[in-house]
């Protein structure tokens, strides 16, 4: 069952605890990852000696750099990397379950999924 906010401030803080496990464990809160199209090539020149993605994941479940001009209302849904000598960016969007359209429950796991897009800056 959803879980009930009464103020912006405890929504706020749901919404970014799911957005890290978005980040650190997407099936435990309906979240998928995608990665553009520049972004996939960039993880598929590691080849079989080196797990691009597998390092792509860490730095996602690892990230903590928010500030104020990346994260303005502290839902923690955006964030730039810099891996294999590119600038990476990744943004969470919200999404009905069972519709391709925008969810505006962001804090609840039943009422929206999440997709993390990864994609180089130059795709932005």
């Amino acid at each position: 069952m959803t879980q009930l906010f009464s103020t912006d401030a405890e929504r706020t803080a749901e919404t970014a605890r799911l957005n890290d496990l978005a980040r650190k464990a997407p099936r435990t809160v309906n979240a998928s990852w995608l990665a553009t199209g520049g972004a996939a090539a960039l993880l598929a020149e590691g080849g079989v000696e080196e797990d691009r993605g597998k390092t792509l994941a860490l730095a996602l479940a690892q990230y903590a750099s928010f500030d104020e001009g990346d994260d303005p209302y502290g839902e923690r849904d955006f964030g730039v990397l810099e891996l294999w000598g590119e600038r990476l960016f990744w943004k969470i969007d919200y999404y009905h379950p069972d519709r391709d359209e925008h969810s505006p429950v962001k804090w609840s796991t039943e009422l929206t999924r999440r997709v993390v897009t990864i994609m180089l800056a130059s795709e932005y």
